[in-house]
């Protein structure tokens, strides 16, 4: 499934980075940084933590910017709404494997 990074280009911009830039600063090449903001690929985890801290944002602003400011009950109501048991069992494995992956850090 390919997520849609609008928190990573509103957060960009707002910093007043170039792609360029934030490839620069992330030791990434450009392109890298350009099909994420135009999710032209699905990128690694890794990768998605790795821009989403330089940019100062959580991963979760990075991939559902218009629900930050929400409360989280109305947050996970929403995003949970119409997925079936299968497509939320994989959400779950995935905020485990991102838990794991930030104790390791």
């Amino acid at each position: 499934m390919l997520y849609e990074f609008y928190g990573y280009l509103y957060e960009r911009k707002r910093q007043h980075l170039t792609q360029k830039q934030l490839a620069e600063r992330l030791g990434m090449n450009p392109r890298t940084i350009i099909d994420l903001e135009t999710c032209q690929s699905n990128p690694k985890f890794e990768t998605v933590v790795l821009v989403a801290k330089e940019l100062n944002i959580s991963v979760d602003a990075a991939i559902f910017p218009e629900m930050v400011n929400q409360t989280v009950s109305k947050t996970v109501v929403d995003f949970f709404a119409g997925k079936s048991e299968a497509e939320i069992e994989k959400f779950i494995a995935l905020c485990k494997q991102a838990e794991a992956f930030q104790k390791d850090e």
